[in-house]
């Protein structure tokens, strides 16, 4: 069932140029719409069990929550097709029926699907502007090995950090904020600064990663980063070059 929806959401979405960095699940598609708005788009029903008519899109604040939301029917878009065997005209609507899942009558044309994806890319574009609007410095998470050889790659971090400070957005470094307060060799310490500087990716509008291996903590870091939408960016020609030992825990449980 839910490869069906997936199946025809990326029809809509799946070129990444109306929702950036779209990803789908179920009947869902996510993705970005600024640094801080996300999207999420799904068919749903207006009312009649297993007949989804509509086309919902809700826009997110990655902090504070919902903004806004709009229902497009698609009869609205599309209009009706021809008539069903009790001369009733239909209605555009994905029927989901026992096991079976398709277009009821109505096939949707590319025609059909131009028209909607232009009726999204209209509501979304004032929300888009207004983000482009707040556009200045941005907060960039240096993601770098800190473990092994620590001084070295404390001055790695630095030297990355500054490139970004020169580039004219705002470094967010824990190599230089959490080493001189919180001892790596407390249990303690150690585990507070590392949910510390997950918490710290959240606030960023994109985290750049350096170093051609990334350790487990780097890696939770990354995939925090990406679980948010946040931009990620490295100086590897291939991201995720260099996998890790083992499944990169979740917030909280990472090393560096």
């Amino acid at each position: 069932m839910s490869n069906f929806f997936e199946q025809e959401l990326r029809k809509l979405f799946g070129d990444g140029e109306i929702i950036r960095s779209p990803s789908f699940t179920g009947r869902a598609c996510l993705g970005t719409l600024g640094k801080d708005l996300r999207v999420r788009a799904q068919f749903v029903t207006s009312g009649y069990a297993d007949h989804y008519d509509t086309l919902k899109i809700s826009i997110l604040n990655r902090t504070n929550g919902p903004v806004d939301t709009l229902a497009l029917k698609l009869s609205d878009v599309w209009g009706v097709g021809k008539k069903d065997r009790s001369g009733n005209a239909v209605h555009p609507c994905i029927w989901v029926y026992r096991d079976e899942i398709d277009w009821y009558i109505y096939r949707p044309t590319q025609a059909d699907w131009k028209n909607l994806r232009e009726a999204v890319k209209q509501y979304l574009e004032p929300f888009r502007d207004m983000e482009r609007a707040q556009d200045g410095p941005k907060l960039v998470y240096i993601c770098a090995p800190l473990r092994g050889e620590v001084e070295k790659n404390i001055e790695f971090a630095r030297q990355k950090a500054q490139e970004v400070f020169q580039a004219g957005d705002i470094p967010v470094c824990p190599h230089l904020m959490f080493p001189p307060i919180a001892d790596p060799e407390n249990p303690v310490q150690d585990q507070t600064a590392r949910e510390m500087g997950l918490r710290l990716v959240e606030s960023c509008q994109q985290v750049n990663v350096y170093g051609p291996e990334w350790t487990d903590g780097m890696w939770a870091e990354i995939r925090h980063a990406m679980d948010l939408g946040i931009q990620v960016k490295t100086d590897q020609k291939t991201v995720g070059r260099t996998t890790p030992r083992r499944q990169a825990p979740k917030k909280g449980k990472g090393a560096r």
